[in-house]
C-alpha cells in the first residue's frame, strides 16, 4: 500500500535518512542526487516558503514516474499549514510528500488528517498510553473502552466532549503507528490484513476531525477488522 503523504516525527537528521531509505525501498528511488528526490528545509516555515513548495510540486517528474518531496521544519507558521493543506490532499499525480517534524504536536488538525505516519526502518513506534492500553485489551475489554469514549463524546459539556474527539483521534494515530511497524517484515495473509486496516485508518482519519464524525460507527469497524496480530 502507498498513500502520498506522510509524517516523521523526530530528529530532523534522522528523519532524512528514514526518508531516503523509504524512497529507495518503496517507490524505488535511490542515489543522493537522485533529481526526482528534493529536500527542503527550514528552521522556521513561512506561507512564502509553502507557496514555493507549492509551485515546484507543480513541476514534473524528471524521469517521467514517481517523485519525492521531503520538507524538514523546525517550526511551522499555522498560516503556512493551512497553505499546505492543497498540496498534500491532492499533490500531482505521482508526487509523494514527507513532512518532517520535530513534535507532533506542531501540526493543526487539519494538516495532521492528511498524513499518516512514514514507515520507518528503525524508528520506534511512540504510543501514547490509551492507545497501548487498547491495543493490550482483549475484544471484551476494547469493546468497552470504545463505549466509554463514544459515551464521553456526547458529554453534555464542551470540554469533556471536545477531551473526548481528542482522544478518538490519538487513539486512531496510534493504531496506525502499530500497523505500520507491524506491517514491516509481513507477508500472506498477516500483511494483507494490515494493509486493509492501514487503509481503513487512512480514510477515517480525515472524518474525525469533524464535528459530525460517527466516532460510533468507526470504532465499531475497527474492532470488527482489528487483526489478531495488532497487540504489544
Amino acid at each position: 500500500m502507498k498513500h502520498h503523504a506522510y509524517v516523521y516525527v523526530g530528529e530532523r537528521e534522522t528523519g532524512l535518512l528514514e526518508v531516503r531509505a523509504f524512497a529507495k525501498k518503496t517507490l524505488g528511488l535511490s542515489g543522493m542526487d537522485n533529481p526526482d528526490i528534493a529536500v527542503f528545509e527550514y528552521s522556521l516555515f513561512s506561507v512564502d516558503d509553502a507557496r514555493r513548495v507549492t509551485a515546484f510540486s507543480a513541476q514534473s517528474s524528471v524521469s517521467g514516474g514517481t517523485r519525492l518531496i521531503a520538507i524538514a521544519v523546525g517550526r511551522i507558521f499555522h498560516e503556512a499549514q493551512n497553505a499546505l493543506l492543497k498540496l498534500f490532499e491532492e499533490p500531482n499525480e505521482g508526487t509523494v510528500l514527507v513532512l518532517i517534524i520535530p513534535a507532533e504536536g506542531l501540526l493543526l488538525p487539519t494538516l495532521r488528517s492528511r498524513l499518516v505516519p512514514l514507515p520507518s526502518e528503525h524508528a520506534v513506534e511512540v504510543l501514547s498510553e490509551d492507545a497501548r492500553a487498547f491495543l493490550e485489551a482483549s475484544k471484551t475489554e476494547r469493546e468497552k473502552l470504545v463505549t466509554k469514549l463514544v459515551a464521553r463524546s456526547k458529554s453534555d459539556k464542551e470540554v469533556e466532549k471536545q477531551a473526548a474527539r481528542l482522544a478518538a483521534v490519538d487513539l486512531v494515530y496510534g493504531i496506525t503507528r502499530a500497523a505500520y511497524a507491524k506491517r514491516r517484515g509481513c507477508e500472506g495473509k498477516e500483511a494483507q490484513e494490515l494493509d486493509a486496516l492501514l487503509d481503513d485508518l487512512s480514510r477515517f482519519a480525515p472524518i474525525l476531525h469533524e464535528r459530525s464524525a460517527p466516532l460510533k460507527l468507526i470504532f465499531e469497524h475497527l474492532l470488527l477488522v482489528l487483526p489478531a496480530s495488532l497487540s504489544k
